[in-house]
């Protein structure tokens, strides 16, 4: 019995030791800092008063365009490979406002 509870506690410390190697192999992998994510533009193009990105979404498509003469925000995302959804619409002198708001007016 005592030569079979030696033998496990030699798979736990060997387990464990393995962990930490894959777990410091993730850690340094790419060389940024741990859990940074990285923003990633496909492509950005500005037509007029217009700029439009689109990025990888995960699961879809999605397009952000900036309409510099109303001052908006809008996110699109690709429906089935067929139609374009509008997510959402945002005032940009609202969002910059509310940010202010939150720095305490700075």
């Amino acid at each position: 019995m005592k030569r079979e509870s030696g033998l496990n506690m030699n798979v736990l410390w060997v387990t464990a030791i393995a962990l930490a190697a894959l777990v410091i192999l993730q850690l340094g992998r790419g060389g940024s800092a741990p859990f940074e994510q990285q923003a990633l533009a496909e492509m950005v193009a500005n037509v007029g008063d217009y700029s439009i990105m689109t990025t990888d979404g995960g699961n879809e498509e999605l397009l952000f365009v900036l309409d510099n003469r109303n001052e908006q925000l809008l996110v699109y995302k690709v429906d089935q490979q067929r139609v374009m959804v509008l997510l959402a619409r945002e005032e940009l002198d609202g969002v910059f406002a509310a940010a202010r708001s939150k720095l305490g007016g700075r």
